[in-house]
């Protein structure tokens, strides 16, 4: 048996981008239940199978093996608050959420980007977790929405590659004149170009990434903060925002409530911090006077 360290294990899985899924059932007393699963894939088309699994630790273990039926909620990118509620514990997650009732009276949560409501087929073993197999009775998509993307330890989006964009099939001109024109690709554009110039400076500096710098910056101050308010800051669920503060250590000093930088983590912060002003400037410094702050400002409102 290997003898990985299991926090950079996470680390190395986390590399692959998911989608983010609620599953959700019903207990044998007829309770809601659900939990935010990115383990979620297909199987197989004939017979329609798919498959997700489950910590053998989870509070809703039980619901799920005995269940017989259970519904895949696919989040679009609209919907980190209730990925958040769905992967935390010690409330009613269901409160305040306007659901209706599937197959097997499986809730089915409003705005989900799809839904798969399933028969549980099969049951499998798969170390720490168990392995779901579900066949599929009946499905939806909502139309116009994009999905929610876990990777690297936090939330992202999904867009069209550069490369597709640029594919010979298409008219480059007109497809120029047409993104030119799009201020979505214009502002995806930029931050990939951008951000690029700048990740890599914090890793030379201090050999920290993208998601390591976000809590850096947000607790550069040395004042503790919330995980719920920190996690929103970081765009991370609980439970990989205390991973990658794990992977932090010991420049991260935390509980199951709060988090803060150690004094060794506020100097490192201090640097990478030193590191955005500089960028900044140069930023400043690449269009006309007062067009950055108003830049800046029409960004705001728009956020």
């Amino acid at each position: 048996m290997s003898n990985f360290d299991s926090k950079e294990l996470r680390q190395v899985f986390s590399q692959f981008p998911t989608g983010v899924t609620v599953i959700t059932t019903r207990t044998s007393e007829g309770q809601p239940i659900g939990v935010t699963a990115s383990s979620f894939n297909s199987v197989s088309v004939a017979p329609p199978l798919i498959l997700w699994s489950i910590d053998k630790g989870a509070h809703s273990l039980e619901a799920f093996k005995s269940c017989e039926y259970f519904s895949v909620n696919i989040l679009s990118d609209q919907q980190i608050l209730i990925s958040n509620r769905f992967a935390g514990r010690g409330q009613d997650k269901f409160d305040g959420v306007d659901y209706t009732n599937g197959v097997g009276d499986c809730p089915l949560l409003p705005e989900a980007l799809a839904q798969l409501q399933c028969k549980n087929w099969n049951i499998y073993e798969g170390g720490d977790h168990l392995i779901m197999v579900g066949e599929v009775v009946d499905y939806k998509i909502t139309e116009n929405r994009r999905p929610l993307v876990f990777s690297q330890g936090s939330y992202s989006q999904a867009s069209l590659h550069y490369d597709v964009l640029n594919t010979e099939q298409v008219d480059k001109v007109a497809q120029q004149d047409f993104l030119e024109d799009h201020l979505l690709y214009l502002l995806r554009a930029a931050y990939n170009q951008l951000s690029k110039v700048f990740y890599d400076r914090i890793n030379t500096v201090a050999g920290v990434s993208p998601e390591t710098w976000r809590i850096y910056a947000c607790l550069a101050d040395g004042e503790s903060l919330d995980l719920d308010t920190l996690g929103r800051l970081v765009m991370q669920p609980r439970s990989a925002l205390l991973d990658t503060l794990n992977r932090m250590s010991p420049d991260t000093q935390f509980d199951d409530k709060t988090a803060r930088l150690s004094k060794e983590g506020i100097e490192i912060a201090q640097k990478l911090l030193m590191v955005e002003k500089q960028y900044k400037k140069e930023l400043s410094e690449r269009v006309e006077a007062g067009s950055y702050d108003a830049m800046k400002a029409t960004l705001l409102e728009l956020y």
